[in-house]
């Protein structure tokens, strides 16, 4: 899968994942599964369905993904 987006602003975004322990295939996944969830819920339930794409994961990868979240929603990229 290609990204649009230059490589240090990706690895920015979905640093918390990597230091969490995830792999690129398992940080793909729940990028993938992210997209699917917020085209599905349109714009009632995203948030619960946001957090729902980690439910089964420990609570450090959780708080991992909450920190992306964050980073995809509120934060500028660096260097913009």
């Amino acid at each position: 899968m290609e990204s649009t987006a230059p490589q240090q602003q990706t690895a920015w975004l979905v640093q918390p994942l990597v230091d969490a322990g995830l792999d690129p295939g398992e940080i793909q996944v729940l990028v993938t599964r992210l997209g699917f969830e917020a085209v599905v819920a349109g714009d009632r339930g995203v948030d619960i369905r946001i957090l729902d794409v980690v439910g089964d994961h420990p609570s450090d990868v959780r708080a991992a993904w909450l920190e992306v979240i964050d980073r995809m929603t509120s934060r500028p990229l660096p260097g913009a």
